[in-house]
């Protein structure tokens, strides 16, 4: 035991040796002055020393403050050394010189301002140490652990900084210096010190762990900033104008607790300084709990705030900003890059921006971030802008929600209050605006302007409208989506509108490529709904859309044009979209009071209940051109039929225009009446150039006209099928109906009228009626009405009675009718009857729809009314006289007319894949072959000879194509059917 205590004793008095050897030393713990002590031996060190501690002296009791003049260095030792000011006033007070804390432990200061020490025209370095449980007492206190006063600087590295209060500002530093850097935290704990909040008296108490007063930079480099508390700005850090870096600290827990809409700021505050935040830096926790405190993470007031590669998570506030508010009313920006925003929210007064929130005309970029899982009682779960512009650049929202109880509240993801709001590249998912009304589960831009391009909007909710994007606009405003998806969102059931995107007002929306798909409303636009503005849908697939509405009015699963301006262009495909309500129309779209107009696109499978598989128009205009619409159905496709009419068009209303041009109706259903197309009195509807083939009904297999006015010009009606009834093509039950040089072929129908069934008026001219079969009356024409017809043939048709014509007829002249075994039809003197007209098969022989060819020796050629110039179904001008029938023999193109080429064939057709192209031995020069669709794209381009060329169409989709030949003067087209 002996040797144990004399080894001790010399370790002992080796560290005395050591020390007292190059630096004073403090051999006792008091402060009566005598020598030993550390007041005297301040006061003995020369400039530019140092003053260590004995091994025993492990603490040191003041009776008052420390002055330091010089340069000096003060140094704990191994065992660490204690400073106690005992509340008998701070502990140093540093005028002069560069001063350096080593392994100290300053305590109980109390002082007016600078509770542990105060700085003034000097410079300090902390290491190792810890400044605690200090105040600055006086009326407007500051630096409850440290003041830096004018023309001083601090440094601190690796110490603690805790527990401290002041009453006015910077519970743990007041920096007071002005300009230049003067604030160093490397790895300091700055935590749970407190300016003004009770027992301190706030006045008003800003940055409870450091505030910096005037222009001065701080810079704070890992550590933490934890558990602080201000009265009113900056829980944790409090910035002037000066500029602040935060690198890869954590921030957590702190609370600013002021009650205006500019204070707050639970972790940070920004006074119109800059404020970067890097490098890894966590912003958690932290509250702005005040009656409107802002701020839950950082408030940026009219400052520069830059976060790069940081956290900012579950922080809160209680009016606006749960993780960051932007008070930009007279300036500022923010930027956020590689950020993680999560869990952040903001409450009820009135609750806007659960991750972000933007006062004012502040601009804002947010790139390569995560917005996830914040919530906003009232606005922009995610991001909430002001009347700035904000930028949002490959960036996640994933799961953020508003609950705003309005309609023009909400915006689950971002809300964009006036402002221009940019995203691009960016994922907007699983977001919801869960109020009674709220919209805009996705995004909500009210009255400001909105662009979205090359980014994903899915499985977002809201309850009232606009499960993707509410557009609340105002007249002028245009909101354009470029290559964006909008995926699996729905709008609820208050009412349920616009499941991926819905227009409130008079603004406009231009949408071009992406996609709307697998959307639900509870009521109607499954995909998108337009109010009075124009929206422009510019090669967009709209599929798998759902409407649920029950009513008549309700549907449109694909998109819903509430009396605006709907244009659908370039290869837009609008497919296997339902409108599955009781009642519910418009499987593809419907229109009320609006105008449609389609060009160069398809409408494919899509069904509704009620009415118009592909369309529903009540009351408006619909213009179709160069269009398919093909498969669709109102026959169980979505439901039950109820009682399900148009299986492609349906209007309803007493106005309105239909055009439909250049154009298929292929494959549609429908339960009861009209399997292509279905007319309303009151609605002129005219097809132009077109085909309805293929379409079935129990009643008018092709078109149902039920009193409207109906023009059928340069068309092609054929195979359509009633399938219980009359009208295996057309059955016009009441209203007018004109067909023009056309051709009505191989429909059939369970009772009367094959081709065509007639219940008020109609007049027929230059119309090939051939091949159609009834199985009760009529097997062409079944004329229970005045039929007036002109240069038709009507032969070669099947009926248990009137094989071709039955009923009242009135004639024109100039008919080739081929049985009239009833004896009805009141021949003319030039009307040719009990001859078989010798037609060709129903094929393409020019121009854009199908016909039948006059073959040689045909009675109806040269056998029309030669008063009669105009040119035939196929666009081809007369030769002679007049031919019978829509078919003109020997007529060419009224456009590059050359004979020679107009005579190419194209067989087989339909073909499988292969095809041959037939180009007569008297074409010369060059002849090109360009293969498109119906939408005008093109396919294929090739080169052939005179004679038989093959094609190979292997790899190309099922469905019909034009083919044009054309050569340097000359040219022609043909529509081929590919089956698979």
């Amino acid at each position: 035991m002996k040797n144990y205590f004399t080894s001790i004793i010399v370790i002992f008095l080796a560290v005395f040796v050591t020390n007292t050897s190059s630096a004073q030393l403090v051999t006792s713990g008091d402060d009566d002055g005598s020598d030993g002590t550390l007041r005297q031996e301040i006061a003995d060190t020369p400039a530019g020393g140092e003053i260590t501690f004995g091994v025993l002296v492990t603490n040191v009791t003041l009776n008052s403050e420390l002055v330091i003049d010089k340069e000096l260095t003060i140094t704990g030792g191994l065992l660490g050394v204690t400073i106690d000011a005992d509340e008998n006033g701070r502990v140093f007070n540093i005028t002069d010189g560069l001063v350096t804390l080593n392994d100290l432990t300053i305590t109980n200061g109390l002082e007016e301002d600078g509770g542990a020490i105060y700085i003034i025209d000097a410079d300090l370095i902390i290491n190792d140490s810890n400044i605690t449980n200090s105040e600055a007492n006086g009326p407007s206190g500051s630096g409850g652990g440290i003041f830096v006063d004018t023309g001083a600087s601090l440094t601190v590295n690796d110490s603690e900084i805790s527990g401290n209060q002041a009453n006015r500002a910077g519970g743990g530093i007041e920096d007071n210096s002005n300009n230049g850097l003067n604030i160093i935290l490397n790895n300091v704990n700055l935590d749970n010190n407190n300016a003004g909040v009770d027992p301190a008296t706030g006045n008003p108490g800003n940055g409870g762990g450091l505030h910096i007063t005037g222009a001065g930079d701080a810079e704070i480099t890992g550590g933490t900033v934890n558990g602080n508390s201000a009265e009113l700005q900056g829980g944790g850090l409090w910035n002037g104008t000066g500029n602040m870096t935060v690198d890869g600290t954590t921030v957590d827990g702190n609370s600013a607790e002021g009650d205006e809409a500019t204070d707050g700021g639970g972790g940070i505050y920004n006074s119109g300084g800059t404020l970067e935040v890097l490098n890894g830096a966590t912003i958690t926790n932290n509250i702005a709990d005040g009656t409107s405190g802002s701020g839950g993470g950082i408030f940026n007031d009219e400052g520069t705030l830059t976060v790069n590669d940081s956290e900012i998570s579950n922080n809160e506030s209680s009016r606006a900003g749960g993780g960051i508010e932007h008070n930009s009313a007279n300036g500022g920006s923010i930027m956020l890059d590689t950020v993680t925003m999560e869990g952040n929210s903001t409450a009820s007064n009135p609750g806007n921006g659960g991750a972000l929130h933007i006062s004012g005309p502040g601009d804002s970029m947010i790139m390569d971030s995560t917005i996830s899982n914040n919530t906003a009682d009232l606005e922009g779960g995610g991001l909430w802008n002001g009347s700035g512009t904000m930028t949002v650049d490959g960036t996640t929202l994933d799961g953020n929600t508003a609950s705003g109880n309005m309609a023009d509240e909400g915006g689950g993801g971002i809300y964009n209050n006036e402002g221009t709001l940019n995203v691009q590249g960016a994922t907007i998912t699983g977001n919801i605006a869960d109020g009674t009304s709220g919209s805009g589960g996705g995004i909500l831009n009210n009255l400001g302007t909105l662009t979205v391009s090359s980014s994903t909007i899915s499985g977002n909710t809201a309850v009232r409208a606009g499960g993707g994007i509410e557009e609340n606009s105002v007249a002028g405003n245009t909101v354009t989506l470029n290559n964006v998806d909008l995926d699996g969102n729905v709008a609820d059931s208050n009412p349920g509108n616009g499941g991926a995107l819905h227009i409130s007002g008079p603004g406009n929306v231009d949408i071009t490529d992406g996609s709307v798909t697998n959307n639900t409303a509870s009521r109607e636009g499954g995909g998108l709904w337009n109010s009075v503005g124009t929206m422009t849908i510019d090669g967009v697939l709209i599929d798998g859309n759902t409407a649920e509405g029950n009513e008549a009015h309700d549907g449109g699963a694909g998109v819903f044009n509430n009396g605006g301006t709907l244009t659908i262009i370039n290869e837009t495909e609008i497919t296997n979209n339902l409108a599955t309500g009781t009642s519910a129309s418009g499987g593809g779209i419907l229109s009320t009071d609006g105008s449609v107009n389609i060009t160069e696109s398809i409408l494919d499978s899509n069904s509704a209940n009620r009415a118009g598989g592909a369309i529903e128009i009540i009351d408006g205009n619909l213009i179709i051109d160069d269009s398919e619409l093909t498969a669709n159905d109102v026959n169980g496709g979505a439901g039950t039929a109820n009682p399900g009419n148009g299986g492609a068009i349906h209007v309803t209303g007493m106005s309105g225009i239909i055009n439909i041009d250049e154009s298929d109706i292929l494959n549609n259903e429908a339960a009861n009446e009209g399997g292509g197309l279905w007319n309303q009195s009151g609605t002129a509807m005219n097809v132009n150039t077109s085909t309805v083939a293929s379409n079935s009904a129990p009643d008018g297999g092709g078109i149902y006209n039920n009193g409207g006015m109906l023009e059928f010009r340069a068309s092609t009606l054929s195979n359509n099928s009633a399938t219980a009834n009359s009208g295996g093509g057309l059955n016009n039950d009441s209203g007018s109906a004109t067909i023009l040089r056309s051709t009505v072929s191989g429909n059939d129908s369970a009772a009367d009228g094959g081709g065509i069934y007639n219940n008020d008026e109609m007049d027929v001219n230059a119309v090939t009626i051939t091949l159609n079969t009834a199985v009760g009356e009529g097997g062409g024409i079944e004329a229970e009405s005045v039929v007036s017809i002109k240069n038709t043939i009507v032969a070669d048709n099947t009926a248990a009675n009137g094989q071709d014509v039955s009923g009242s007829f009135s004639s024109n002249g100039y008919n080739l009718i081929g049985n009239d075994d009833n004896d009805e039809f009141p021949e003319a003197s030039n009307d040719i009857e009990g001859i078989a007209p010798n037609l060709g098969p129903l094929q393409d022989n020019g121009g854009l729809t199908f016909t039948h060819e006059l073959l040689s020796g045909s009675e109806g050629i040269d056998d029309g009314d030669p008063a009669d110039t105009f040119v035939d179904q196929r666009n081809f001008s007369l030769v002679g006289n007049r031919d019978i029938g829509s078919y003109e023999r020997g007529g060419v193109l009224g456009v590059n007319n050359v004979e020679a080429i107009s005579t190419s064939t194209i067989y087989p057709n339909p073909t499988n894949g292969i095809f041959t192209i037939e180009v007569a031995d008297s074409v010369s020069g060059k002849v090109s072959v360009t293969i498109v669709t119906v939408t005008g794209k093109v396919v294929k381009q090739t080169t052939v000879e005179t004679g038989a060329n093959q094609i190979n169409l292997s790899g190309m989709a099922a469905g019909m194509y034009i083919v044009n030949v054309q050569t340097e003067n000359a040219s022609t087209s043909h529509k081929l059917l590919l089956s698979k």
